[in-house]
């Protein structure tokens, strides 16, 4: 068995369209962003050690080089965007425990208070006492300056009638 590939396949794998195809299907099997970038990294590292190992008269080992420097550089890179990833998830489901669990206890608060006979007052409700007490307080001040004016104007014509009344005795005395 030789150690170098066959010529056709050794043609095969010079092409750059087949490091772009073959790219393109790795890539499109990952899941995860570390093997996305793994892979990316991979295709990115595979071309640019192409390009280092061309210069020097290596360009598979350049190649192959460039590929495995460019993978584990990308499935680094992309395992710690997963685990930031993992942990947002995390910290978010947990959240919304938190927060259905506070719910839940505070609607068995309220059905206890309910079943005990005790009133529930709920933003609405106390909203609508206060406008309540609001108005009535409103009808009393209302009311009592009404009777302030009834009074003044019975006061008024009081004083009316007297002035009347005393013209009245002052056009007598003076006989006209």
């Amino acid at each position: 068995m030789s150690e170098h590939p066959s010529p056709s396949v050794s043609r095969i794998f010079r092409r750059p369209a087949t490091w772009l195809l073959g790219a393109t299907l790795l890539l499109a099997g990952c899941e995860s962003h570390g093997e996305r970038r793994a892979a990316g990294g991979a295709l990115a590292g595979a071309i640019l050690g192409g390009v280092i190992g061309h210069q020097s008269g290596e360009r598979d080992k350049g190649i192959a080089a460039g590929a495995a420097a460019g993978a584990i550089l990308g499935g680094i890179s992309g395992s710690a965007e997963d685990r930031r990833l993992q942990e947002a998830r995390n910290q978010r489901q947990l959240a919304e425990e938190r927060a259905a669990r506070a719910r839940a206890e505070e609607e068995a608060r309220r059905q206890r208070l309910i079943a005990q006979g005790r009133s529930v007052e709920d933003p609405e409700l106390l909203a609508a006492r206060q406008r309540a007490e609001a108005a009535e307080a409103e009808l009393v001040r209302l009311r009592k300056e009404e009777a302030e004016a009834l009074r003044k104007a019975r006061e008024l014509e009081e004083y009316r009638a007297r002035e009347a009344a005393a013209m009245a005795e002052i056009e007598r005395m003076r006989g006209n």
